[in-house]
């Protein structure tokens, strides 16, 4: 697997200024976790707190499954598609959670310090609804937020060509899913814990494997999972789906064999309807636990 050992010297003045250019021009990363030896990934914002020089991401108690891991492993890792160098970030993450109205506040300054793009633009508009009387209606429960503070270790460049995606039968991916995604990350955990994530170069479909062209090696019963997903560059519109199951090598390839699947879209009325009942049930469900 990667070599991701942290008996490296710290981050450098430059690589700090290298990861806040790359926090500013994405609109999402590829924050991989890991509980134990499986790793999963999810496309989250990333922002950047000038104060700690940490990269800083969010997500609403109705999907705390994205950041729980960090509570147990604080190793984490995000993988910069839109960096100017694109390249991977190895952290350790500490989840607050003690306040999540507070984290909110926070989380507004943190958009309100980012340069204009169209990052800013989705999200101050986002701001702006949530603040409505309607918005606070419908999508008080999305305003609330757990915040992970990340406190990079080391960067590694990586590369960023991305294959097509076929369709996927056994999985009931269709080929206009499949086509709408430009994103395909693979993801494992290391013998030291740390997640680590490639793009994938190429699918192809074998029944219910797909083999995987990515530049990582891999033990033969790893636990791994693969992420795909394409968003608008304000993030009003999104579709992912990530897979988890285990892989194999087989030559140069990666057999990666399927258990689950777990999707989500923001495409149209439908689409947000779901989304809003289905918070409203997770963030009851979140603090009944």
């Amino acid at each position: 697997m990667a070599d991701t050992s942290t008996t490296t010297t710290p981050v450098t003045s430059s690589e700090k200024e290298r990861i806040r250019q790359a926090v500013h021009d994405s609109a999402a990363a590829e924050v991989a976790t890991a509980n134990g030896d499986r790793p999963q990934t999810f496309p989250l914002s990333p922002f950047y707190d000038e104060t700690t020089e940490s990269v800083v991401v969010t997500s609403p108690p109705a999907f705390s499954g994205k950041v729980d891991a960090v509570q147990e492993n604080p190793k984490l890792s995000l993988l910069f598609y839109d960096a100017e160098e694109p390249f991977i970030l190895y952290g350790r993450g500490t989840v607050r959670d003690d306040d999540l109205e507070a984290n909110a506040e926070y989380v507004r300054k943190l958009i309100e310090d980012e340069p204009p793009s169209p990052k800013r633009e989705g999200f101050s508009k986002t701001t702006d609804v949530l603040e409505s009387r309607i918005g606070r209606f419908l999508l008080g429960w999305y305003a609330l937020r757990i915040v992970v503070e990340i406190e990079p270790v080391r960067i590694e460049p990586v590369g960023i060509e991305v294959g097509e995606f076929p369709p996927w039968p056994a999985t009931d991916l269709d080929r206009g899913e499949a086509e709408s995604y430009d994103r395909l990350a693979f993801t494992v955990v290391d013998e030291d814990g740390w997640p680590t994530t490639r793009t994938v170069e190429g699918v192809e479909i074998r029944d219910d494997v797909a083999l995987v062209d990515v530049p990582l090696s891999v033990d033969d019963g790893s636990p791994a999972c693969l992420l795909c997903h394409w968003h608008s560059s304000g993030l009003d519109k999104l579709s992912q789906r990530l897979y988890r199951g285990q892989c194999r090598t087989e030559g140069d390839r990666v057999v990666f064999d399927p258990a689950s699947s777990f999707s989500m879209r923001n495409e149209t009325l439908w689409d947000r309807l779901k989304f809003i009942v289905q918070g409203k049930w997770r963030t009851r469900r979140y603090f009944r636990d």
